[in-house]
């Protein structure tokens, strides 16, 4: 019973000792203060014991610094340039810009094919472990320096004159075929029909133009020749059957001669003509279509320091360009009723 429960402390309070409960009896201030006493006991038996201080985390030791690379001896490079045009000077400043830490020594041929070794003590002092060859008379004498990684550009036919080699490799004259394609299909969209004549060992440009032609379902028509007089018989029979006509930079089967009568005789019969130096423009022809100085400096850097530890070349052994430079001849797209994108526009007679 709940009577039984109670214990009795005085006359005036009865506290139960059920949960700690205070029943007021007759004296109100003493039940309070007893109530309080009862409750700071019951409180403190629930406070547990002091607990020590968390340990602070531990603090990470700072990383190590990286272990600097060891630094690379810069590269002792000539430059070769076959003769003293500004094409050439151009590409060979835009390397030098480029070229970071290495040493650049260059040497203008003049176009002179009887310099050898003998004549060039300087170098041999100079002790180069690169070569740039800029122009074909360049790539031939840099052969000389059969041991010397070389690379070669503004070459069109490399092969016949064997310049490649596991230490010996170039980068590409003329921009992607694809590239060209969008150009002239942008100032053309009709064009269906193209016809290309051009010297041996180049199967490989054949197989690139073929292959850009069929993805734009364009017909090529290739034909390959010995001799100038040749070229100009094969473009004469081509011409009644093409819209257009690339005319690649073959100096084997383009005499200055020949050359002029097959833009004359195109103009006249109205053959879209591209050709590979914007000077050609001036004869009729309605496009030219050249690599970038910049682009081809950049190749060439590329291919110049990616060098095996044997001193052969990785990579393909011709460097592709990546950009082009096009320039159209306003008068001649007029006559032929072409639009040309403004930007692309260039007068034969601009400097």
């Amino acid at each position: 019973m709940w009577l039984r429960d109670r214990v009795r402390c005085s006359p005036e309070i009865w506290v139960s000792n059920r949960k700690g409960v205070a029943i007021v009896g007759r004296t109100g201030k003493s039940v309070f203060r007893i109530a309080a006493l009862i409750l700071c006991v019951s409180l403190a038996g629930c406070v547990g014991q002091p607990t020590a201080p968390d340990e602070p985390p531990p603090v990470s030791k700072p990383a190590p610094p990286p272990t600097p690379k060891p630094e690379i001896e810069p590269n002792r490079v000539v430059l070769f340039l076959s003769d003293d045009i500004p094409a050439y000077q151009t590409i060979a400043t835009q390397i030098v810009q480029r070229g970071g830490a290495s040493e650049f020594r260059t040497v203008n041929l003049g176009g002179d094919p009887r310099i050898s070794l003998e004549n060039l003590a300087d170098i041999k002092e100079f002790n180069p472990d690169k070569i740039v060859s800029i122009g074909l008379l360049a790539a031939k004498i840099s052969r000389q320096f059969a041991e010397t990684p070389m690379v070669f550009c503004q070459v069109f036919n490399y092969l016949e004159h064997d310049l490649l080699s596991p230490k010996s490799k170039g980068v590409k004259l003329l921009p992607p075929f694809r590239l060209q394609l969008d150009a002239w299909k942008e100032l053309s969209p009709a064009l269906q029909s193209i016809g290309l004549v051009i010297g041996p060992n180049q199967e490989a440009l054949i197989a690139e133009a073929t292959e850009a032609a069929e993805a734009y379902g364009i017909e090529l028509a290739s034909r390959v020749v010995s001799s100038d007089k040749e070229a100009l018989y094969i473009f004469k029979r081509l011409t009644p059957g093409i819209q257009g006509f690339w005319l690649p930079p073959d100096n084997r089967i383009l005499s200055p001669r020949v050359l002029k009568e097959i833009m004359s005789y195109g103009t006249a019969h109205g053959v879209q003509i591209v050709v590979f130096n914007s000077q050609l423009m001036n004869l009729g022809a309605v496009m030219s279509i050249m690599s970038n100085d910049a682009d081809v400096a950049e190749q060439v850097l590329k291919a110049l320091y990616d060098v095996t530890d044997n001193g052969s070349f990785a990579g393909p052994q011709m460097m592709p360009l990546t950009t082009l430079q096009v320039e159209i001849n306003p008068n001649v797209s007029h006559d032929l009723r072409l639009s040309a994108s403004p930007q692309l526009v260039r007068s034969p007679n601009d400097e």
